[in-house]
C-alpha cells in the first residue's frame, strides 16, 4: 500500500514538474518573438550584404567570403554553443545571442572597409549560434510532450515569418532609408529585445556538475548519434538541401526562362506562405498520427514538388511546385523538431536542438554548391532530379524506421 502511495506521489510530482514548464501565453509569445528576431536580422541582410560589401570595395572573391563566412561560423557554433545552452541555461544564452546579433548589425552599419564587415559577419554567426539553439530549447522546454508537434510548429512559424518578412523588408527598407541606417535600426531593435529577455520565466534548471572533456564528448555522442535521431536529422537536412537547390539553381532557371527578379521573389514567397499556413495543422497531425509518419508525407510531397518543377517553367507550373514545396516544408519542420523534443531529455536539449539548427544551415550550404556544380556540368532535368531523389532516399530510411517500430525493435 505504501509503495502504491509512493508511486502516486512520484506521478503527481512528475505532473507538477510538467505543468510548471508550461509558461503563460504572453511569455510564450515573447519567446517566439525572440526566435523571430534572431532569424529576421540575418534574413534581412541576405538581399543587400553582397552589394554592400561591393560598395565598401570588396573584390568578387572577398564578397563570396563575406557572404559565406556567416554559415562557416554559424554551423559549428550551433553545435558547440548548444551544449552551453544545457550547461548555463536557455534564458541567459538567449540574452547573449540577441545582444551579439545586435552588436554585429551595429558593426555592419559603421563598417568602412570589407575586413571590418567580415569581422561583423563572424560576430553575427556566433550570435546566431547562441540564439538559435537557446530559443528552440526554451520553447521545447515550455511545451508538454503531448503537444510537442504543436509547440515546434509555433517555433517553425516564427522562423517562417522571419524568412518572409526579412527577405521582403531587407531590400525594400534599405532602398528607402539606406543600408547603413537599416542595419543601425535593426541593431537598436535587437538591443531593446535583449532587455526583454529578462522577463522570460525560467523553465529549465541546468546541472551544476562539472564534467571533463571526455565526459562532455560522451554526452554529445550519446545525444547526437542516437539511432532515433536519424529520421528527424536526415529529414530536415534533405529538406534544406532541396532549398539550396531552389535558391541557387532553380532561381537561375526561372531567370533564364525570362522571369524578372521581382517575379522570382513572388514565386519563392508562395512557398514560404504555404509553409506557414500548414505548420500548425501539421503539428497537430504529428501529435496524433506520429512524427515519423508526418515527416514521411512531407518528404514525398517535397519530391513531388521537384517532379512538378521538371514539367515546365511556364505559368502556373512553378507556382504549383512552390505550393507543394511549402506544404512539404511545413510538414517536415514541426514533425522533425517535435520528434527531437520527445526523444531528448531536458539536459540534452541544447545539444540536440543545436545540431538540428546546424543542419538547417548546413543543408542549404551544401545543397547550393553541389546543385550549382551539377547544373554547370549537366542539364536542368538532371539537376532537378536530385531534388526528387534526396527526399525519397530519406523517406525510404523512415519507412525502415517505421517497420522497426512496428516490430518492437
Amino acid at each position: 500500500m505504501r509503495e502504491i502511495e509512493t508511486q502516486d506521489t512520484v506521478n503527481k510530482q512528475k505532473i507538477g514538474i510538467q505543468k510548471s514548464r508550461i509558461i503563460k501565453r504572453k511569455y510564450l509569445f515573447l519567446a517566439l518573438s525572440l526566435s523571430f528576431i534572431v532569424n529576421f536580422d540575418s534574413n534581412a541582410a541576405i538581399p543587400v550584404i553582397a552589394t554592400y560589401a561591393e560598395n565598401l570595395g570588396a573584390s568578387i572573391v572577398m564578397i563570396g567570403f563575406i557572404v559565406g563566412v556567416y554559415s562557416m561560423v554559424h554551423i559549428p557554433s550551433n553545435i558547440v554553443f548548444g551544449r552551453l545552452v544545457d550547461k548555463i541555461g536557455r534564458k541567459t544564452l538567449i540574452s547573449v545571442g540577441v545582444m551579439l546579433d545586435g552588436l554585429s548589425l551595429l558593426l555592419y552599419s559603421i563598417a568602412l572597409d570589407p575586413v571590418f564587415l567580415l569581422f561583423g559577419r563572424i560576430v553575427h554567426g556566433i550570435g546566431g549560434g547562441f540564439g538559435g539553439p537557446a530559443t528552440m530549447a526554451y520553447i521545447s522546454d515550455a511545451t508538454s510532450q503531448r503537444r510537442s508537434g504543436r509547440g515546434m510548429a509555433l517555433y517553425g512559424i516564427s522562423i517562417g515569418f522571419s524568412n518572409l518578412i526579412g527577405f521582403l523588408l531587407g531590400g525594400l527598407v534599405s532602398q528607402i532609408i539606406g543600408v547603413n541606417i537599416m542595419f543601425f535600426t535593426l541593431a537598436i531593435i535587437l538591443f531593446i529585445m535583449t532587455f526583454s529577455t529578462f522577463f522570460l520565466p525560467k523553465v529549465y534548471q541546468h546541472s551544476k556538475n562539472k564534467l571533463n572533456f571526455m565526459e562532455e564528448l560522451k554526452i554529445f555522442r550519446k545525444t547526437v548519434l542516437r539511432k532515433s535521431m536519424i529520421g528527424p536529422y536526415f529529414s530536415i537536412f534533405a529538406m534544406m538541401f532541396n532549398m539550396g537547390i531552389v535558391t541557387t539553381v532553380y532561381t537561375l532557371m526561372l531567370e533564364h526562362a525570362t522571369y524578372t527578379i521581382g517575379q522570382i521573389g513572388m514565386i519563392l514567397s508562395i512557398m514560404v506562405i504555404f509553409s506557414i499556413i500548414i505548420h500548425y495543422p501539421a503539428g497537430i497531425l504529428s501529435d496524433k498520427l506520429g512524427h515519423v509518419k508526418v515527416m514521411l508525407i512531407g518528404l514525398i510531397i517535397v519530391a513531388a514538388a521537384f517532379g512538378v518543377f521538371m514539367i515546365s517553367f511556364d505559368v502556373p507550373i512553378p507556382m504549383i511546385g512552390m505550393i507543394l514545396l511549402g506544404l512539404g516544408h511545413g510538414l517536415i519542420f514541426p514533425s522533425s523538431a517535435g520528434f527531437v523534443k520527445t526523444k531528448t531529455k531536458s539536459s540534452e536539449s541544447g545539444i540536440a536542438t543545436g545540431t538540428f539548427y546546424a543542419l538547417l544551415v548546413a543543408g542549404v550550404a551544401i545543397g547550393a554548391p553541389i546543385s550549382g556544380q551539377i547544373y554547370s556540368n549537366s542539364t536542368e532535368q538532371i539537376t532537378l532530379l536530385f531534388g526528387i531523389l534526396t527526399p525519397l532516399i530519406v523517406a525510404l530510411i523512415l519507412l525502415i524506421m517505421l517497420s522497426f517500430y512496428r516490430n518492437g525493435k
